[in-house]
């Protein structure tokens, strides 16, 4: 049975058009943070599973075998190393589970900012991927806002900006209206991908004859 924390997982995955895996990997990397912060200590070597199955969170530390734990975050005694490596040594690290005994609420309270912001960075990539794919071609947008200096279009899954250097001097635009547009730049920037778009692009009128008139340019 799946957990309430998988189910909302997938949810947000599919709302956010993304895969699930990707999802998982930020969710297990926003929790290795909290993990630090909450259960062991900054620079300790944490790693974070999620199970993807039932949702169950797996939490693993290195830990130093010592004789008797003076910091249990740490160090592991010899004798409850010698459980999981029966030929482990003082002074030896070992990888063992540590999964706090409220992992459920740590995820719950402290990982929903960082998923968001790691879900926002894996949306970007995967829109400036898509984009850059598409530099050069002819695609349809929505006027969405006029503005000094530049229009802003609706592409779908994000804006372009229509320079006014990348505009037609003869044309006319309103709110609402369909355009189409040649992509001539996509650019990657703090605030997510930078789409450029020309309506005066000499690629555009090429572009607009091979949709157009397809047997000029098959022979």
């Amino acid at each position: 049975m799946k957990s309430d924390f998988l189910l909302a997982i997938t949810q947000l995955a599919a709302e956010k058009n993304l895969p699930r895996e990707t999802v998982l990997s930020a969710v297990e990397a926003a929790l290795v943070s909290a993990y630090r912060r909450d259960s062991f200590t900054p620079n300790q070597d944490v790693s974070v599973k999620i199970n993807p199955t039932n949702g169950r969170v797996e939490v693993w530390v290195d830990k130093t075998v010592v004789e008797r734990p003076a910091d249990t975050r740490l160090e592991v005694s010899l004798e409850e190393a010698r459980r999981f490596k029966p030929d482990i040594q003082l002074g030896d690290t070992i990888i063992i589970e540590a999964t706090p005994h409220d992992a459920g609420r740590i995820a719950a309270q402290t990982a929903k900012q960082v998923i968001l912001q790691r879900l926002h960075e894996a949306e970007h990539s995967a829109i400036l991927e898509e984009y850059a794919e598409k530099e050069d071609e002819v695609i349809t947008g929505v006027v969405q806002r006029i503005e000094p200096g530049q229009i802003n279009i609706d592409l779908g899954r994000t804006e372009a900006i229509l320079p006014t250097s990348e505009q037609v001097r003869t044309e006319r635009y309103r709110v609402g209206q369909r355009l189409k547009v040649c992509i001539i730049q996509v650019l990657k920037t703090t605030r997510g991908p930078r789409v450029v778009v020309s309506r005066s692009h000499p690629d555009l009128l090429r572009r607009l004859l091979e949709l157009e008139v397809p047997e000029v340019y098959n022979g």
